[in-house]
């Protein structure tokens, strides 16, 4: 287990100030969220917990387990529960030129076309599917577009990679954000959480039910993860 990763971790009360300060970079900056597939998955790579300048922990689970061991964090996820109202409507107010890459053609569309209704004066200046072959193609598209913020929603590995390679490709300030299945789950409804669920904290629930995927990874790979993550930082202590 590596401790670079925890210690890059942030509370979601910082959000809104991190935000702001890498905006006012003057290079390419990435931010990514944590949940317990995505930590063993970037576990396995250097280069990507080198490479996002911030995450935050994306789910209760991951939060109190990491409040057993380390400083405490609050959750912050790219969903409307949490981030993701305030932060596009932060793009919104401030004129700020977004790019929407991810999900398959037909949901990137759809999710587009919410995003717009949602937030009137949001300026979309580029949007794609997540399935790029040439990614070299898509940054020169951003700079080309002037892009101010990208919203990523492939995935980790393959989100984390595309930001990461896209800090490297870049010459003018540009902020990465990814968003894991925010988009997919947008084109499905725009408030995707129901009111109830949100209330109760059970956004895992309703995932586990609508996607056959999620279901497998509580199943399959939640309970080796609170095992392994508890043995690592019981034996480190």
């Amino acid at each position: 287990m590596k401790e670079s990763l925890n210690k890059k971790i942030h509370s979601g009360e910082q959000f809104d100030e991190i935000r702001l300060q890498a905006l006012q970079l003057s290079k390419p900056a990435a931010i990514s969220f944590v949940n317990p597939f995505s930590y063993y998955e970037l576990q396995k790579r250097d280069d990507l917990i080198d490479g996002i300048d911030y995450f935050f922990s994306d789910g209760a689970l991951l939060c109190k387990l990491h409040n057993l061991f380390l400083p405490k964090v609050t959750r912050a996820s790219f969903d409307y529960s949490s981030i993701a109202g305030p932060f596009l409507q932060y793009v919104s107010d401030n004129n700020l030129t977004i790019a929407v890459i991810g999900a398959t053609e037909a949901e990137n569309l759809k999710a587009v076309d919410v995003l717009r209704k949602q937030y009137p004066n949001i300026n979309i200046g580029y949007h794609r599917n997540g399935y790029i072959q040439n990614a070299e193609a898509v940054y020169k598209e951003l700079e080309t577009h002037n892009i101010d913020v990208v919203l990523v929603g492939m995935g980790t590995p393959y989100q984390e990679t595309f930001c990461v390679n896209g800090k490297k490709a870049l010459a003018r300030p540009m902020l990465f954000v990814t968003c894991g299945g925010f988009l997919t789950q947008t084109s499905i409804k725009a408030d995707y959480y129901h009111p109830i669920i949100k209330k109760l904290g059970l956004r895992w629930l309703q995932r586990v039910v609508m996607h056959k995927h999620v279901r497998d990874r509580v199943i399959r790979q939640y309970p080796k993860f609170v095992l392994s993550y508890l043995y690592h930082m019981i034996k480190k202590k």
